[in-house]
């Protein structure tokens, strides 16, 4: 049974993290792979995950990994990374093949990032090793465990949460969650139909993607056992996971056993009341200045409109009088009407491209950026770095096509070495969408376009395996690109293009929703620069949008002629194939894994 799924933000998928060299250093690497001798194997395999979580009534959790690792040569350790949620580490300790216990050194190396190796620099191997280790975290600030309502009107709490993805395939990944605010009935195995009598719902896709256990336990971490009650637990198995295969789940509980996340929610809403009467007041002092501009000038105009008017009054009695023969041709002479009209043409779709429509939905200008910033990095055109917690971008590879305005605006800001991002990066790149919207949608009705493009961004992705099972390699076209992101880092994933007519509402900050008050990738969204003056298209007033059009106009026009006469032509065909050849070898993606 399934309920409405809560506006949060997911676990994105963080996109690769690209690396370059020069083209000789690049060249000798290929030549020692193929010239060497294989060492003997220095990195372990994994071979599966299991997962505990205990989460309270407030939305805070303690989640515990354990990770069984083998090697046939030795292993220290591997990287950890994909939380969405900031994790605090308690601590953790290996399993070794001699049947020893070593404590784990975690150290954060930025970016969301932590490198989880055996304590004093000690290895091990050959054989086989489990790693446990534990951190809390507050789900509920995150996003992940979050207000919502049934169909019938009842208030939920919803668990949208997924353990991080591994670079290579696991044998099985299970789940376990402690609700430990969850009364259950009694101790041992439920059964779904005892669950449900609790108020458990889930989607439809979780219960036919995993095995999934019902039971009641006694959480010894709640109250002593001879004096805690039974609490739910639920277990959720899953086979043969793929190589980045997620484990994600969503599930529905009463928000009254969630007595801290409804207040954290109901204090979020407070501010955004707040907020929207904070915006109101500024509205309203906005208007009243026009005012006691506005219609000063307007009665000055007025009154010498009147004396002008008086003027030639005086001039036409003057004339009467000494030419008493004026006749007129027809005496029911009427002058011409002034018609005003609205060139809009209701029904009306505008032709955008996806990121254009996307704005026009109120997408956040520095959501805008972190999209073509990730399609500049799967292009190969980007090198993205963290480099002690601060972002560094550079420009990599050829510059974009002529047809691609919004990627060539980004790649030409960016430096050749790496660099913090310009602060009005994500400004200038929403102006010129804005400017190009509204050139394209002159007469356009912009509410039905609105519906075409939400309806077709819908279709495009109407469930979760289609956004999970679309995938974009570098040679791709990349159609579809950009309302797949939206919808893999939405919290309410496709279902954000069936409601209401802002699909960024819900806890996001000042950006309105959509993930934007939190992180993209593995860099905060405050990486990409200050908040801009107009952080979204709706931000835009009438007065905003027509200076915005002409300079758009004249960016477009001045870049079209420009761009291609200065690009430069150095970049060769060798460049090009011992990068394909090459890429393979270098490239470290951003997921956990990685053993060393």
């Amino acid at each position: 049974m399934s309920e409405s799924p809560s506006p949060i933000r997911l676990p994105g998928r963080p996109p690769s993290a690209r690396t370059a060299a020069p083209l000789f250093a690049l060249l000798v690497f290929a030549l020692l792979l193929l010239l060497l001798p294989s060492p003997a194997r220095a990195q372990g395999e994994l071979d599966w995950v299991e997962v505990q979580m205990v989460l309270d009534g407030a939305g805070s959790a303690e989640v515990t990994y354990q990770a069984r690792w083998r090697t046939d040569g030795t292993m220290s350790g591997f990287y950890f990374e994909g939380e969405a949620a900031e994790p605090s580490f308690t601590g953790g300790s290996a399993e070794l093949p001699d049947g020893s216990n070593v404590a784990l050194s975690i150290d954060p190396l930025g970016g969301g990032r932590w490198d989880v190796v055996l304590a004093d620099g000690l290895r091990w191997g050959p054989g086989e090793a489990t790693y446990t280790f534990t951190y809390r975290a507050d789900l509920a600030a995150a996003g992940l465990v979050d207000l919502t309502t049934s169909d019938e009107g009842g208030e939920l709490v919803v668990f949208n949460w997924s353990p991080v993805e591994w670079d290579e395939a696991l044998q099985h990944e299970t789940l376990t969650v402690t609700f430990a605010s969850v009364p259950a009935p009694t101790v041992g195995e439920l059964g779904l139909e005892a669950a449900a009598d609790l108020g458990l719902r889930t989607e439809p896709w979780v219960n036919r993607r995993y095995l999934i256990t019902y039971t009641g336990i006694i959480d010894s971490g709640v109250a002593p056992p001879d004096t805690a009650s039974p609490v739910l637990q639920i277990r959720l198995h899953q086979n043969d996971v793929p190589t980045r295969g997620d484990h994600r789940v969503q599930l529905y509980l009463p928000a009254a056993d969630f007595p801290g996340v409804a207040a954290a929610a109901e204090a979020r809403r407070a501010a955004q009341r707040a907020a929207g009467e904070a915006r109101r007041r500024v509205a309203e002092q906005a208007f009243q200045r026009r005012f006691t501009v506005v219609l000063p000038v307007l009665l000055a105009f007025a009154a010498v409109a009147l004396l002008v008017t008086g003027r030639k009054l005086k001039g036409l009695a003057r004339a009467y009088a000494t030419a008493p023969d004026v006749l007129w041709e027809r005496d029911d002479w009427e002058p011409p009407r002034l018609r005003l009209s609205t060139f809009r043409k209701p029904g009306k779709v505008a032709e955008l491209t996806d990121l254009e429509a996307l704005v026009l939905l109120g997408l956040p200008f520095r959501v805008l950026l972190a999209m073509v910033l990730d399609l500049l990095a799967a292009r190969g055109r980007l090198l993205r770095q963290t480099v002690d917690g601060a972002l560094r971008l550079a420009r990599r590879g050829d510059a974009p096509a002529e047809g691609e305005p919004y990627q060539a605006f980004v790649w030409e800001a960016l430096g050749e070495e790496p660099a913090a991002p310009p602060a009005d990066l994500a400004g200038g790149l929403g102006e010129l969408v804005v400017g190009t919207v509204q050139r394209k949608a002159w007469d356009a009705d912009l509410d039905a376009t609105r519906e075409h493009y939400r309806h077709l961004f819908a279709e495009l992705f109407p469930d979760v395996a289609a956004v999970a099972g679309r995938a974009f390699g570098e040679r791709d076209d990349f159609s579809g690109y950009y309302p797949w992101w939206i919808s893999s880092h939405h919290g309410s994933g496709p279902a954000l293009w069936a409601s209401g007519p802002q699909p960024f509402a819900g806890a996001g900050g000042d950006f309105g929703g959509g993930g934007a008050g939190g992180v993209w990738s593995d860099v905060p969204l405050a990486a990409l620069g200050a908040v801009p003056e107009h952080p979204s298209m709706a931000a835009y007033g009438a007065e905003d949008l027509v200076a915005v059009y002409e300079h758009s106009a004249c960016h477009s026009a001045c870049h079209s002629a420009c761009h291609s006469a200065c690009h430069s032509a150095c970049h060769s065909a060798c460049h090009s194939a011992c990068h394909s050849a090459c890429h393979s070898a270098c490239h470290s993606a951003c997921v956990s894994g990685g053993s060393h």
